[in-house]
């Protein structure tokens, strides 16, 4: 594999529970899969946010494409998202 995915994270700011519990689970899908993913994190109002189109936190957008919104997955959720992603 040439390139990493890239999952991107928005989170309000300051984190809400949601954004916080989807930024921890963030550190343990790179401890497993950090040689395949690229992770970026984004908080409060920024031009991603309004690229996307994004109105709700916390949001994960895998390869430009938003999977979870509004919600923190559980990590069997998140998984399967990046899976179905092609990882």
């Amino acid at each position: 594999m040439t390139d990493k995915m890239l999952v991107e994270v928005f989170a309000s700011l300051p984190p809400c529970s949601g954004g916080r519990l989807v930024k921890k689970m963030m550190k343990e899908i790179e401890e497993k899969y950090g040689d395949r993913v690229e992770i970026k994190i984004y908080e409060g109002i920024n031009d991603k946010v309004k690229e996307y189109g994004i109105e709700t936190t916390p949001a994960i957008v895998i390869d430009v494409d938003i999977r979870i919104i509004g919600v923190a997955p559980s990590m069997e959720t998140l998984e399967d998202a990046l899976k179905e992603a092609g990882l």
